[in-house]
């Protein structure tokens, strides 16, 4: 929400009472990660990582590789990375490498399957993507994910007027 709206973000106490205080390995990672899809952004953490400082800079999107920890699947970085893509100055080629399919977090399948449907509701380019080039597993990871996202210079608004009903379910199961 910060990048989003350029106002500094401050967290301190950071699981500062753990037997392992700080940002974990993956947090940094997406921290990293918006850093480099951002331009002129400021991140500040202390030495012991119970301190974040975070001054946003401007979306600026583009071509971006990233190496995501694999403590969390890459469904965890899209989560956070789909509700700011189109607003960026370029168009967003995302590369994101390493887990696709865990236990703890949604698969790129099921972001796939939710997010960009959901944001397709808002705009109406045809170059919003989730490509699975590479599936990978924990712990190794492995896995490969493009994400295409155009640059969007207005938002459609919709009107729910009937939620409507659940008329299929499905499952994929990956071994």
């Amino acid at each position: 929400a910060a990048a989003r709206s350029s106002k500094p973000l401050k967290i301190t106490r950071i699981r500062s009472d753990a037997d392992d205080p700080g940002l974990k390995e993956h947090e940094a990672s997406f921290i990293r990660l918006i850093e480099r899809l951002t331009n002129g952004t400021s991140i500040e953490i202390n030495e012991t990582g119970t301190t974040l400082v975070f001054i946003p800079g401007m979306i600026s999107g583009g071509r971006v590789e990233h190496d995501c920890s694999t403590q969390r699947s890459i469904g965890y970085y899209l989560e956070g990375i789909i509700p700011l893509a189109p607003f960026s100055k370029h168009p967003f080629h995302l590369i994101l490498r390493g887990v696709t399919n865990s236990r703890d977090d949604p698969s790129v399948d099921v972001v796939k399957a939710t997010s960009l449907p959901l944001l397709k509701r808002f705009i109406t380019d045809e170059n919003l993507e989730i490509k699975i080039r590479k599936r990978g597993a924990p712990p190794l990871g492995g896995g490969e994910v493009l994400f295409t996202c155009p640059v969007v210079r207005h938002v459609r608004p919709i009107q729910v007027t009937d939620c409507g009903r659940i008329n299929e379910f499905a499952a994929q199961l990956l071994l």
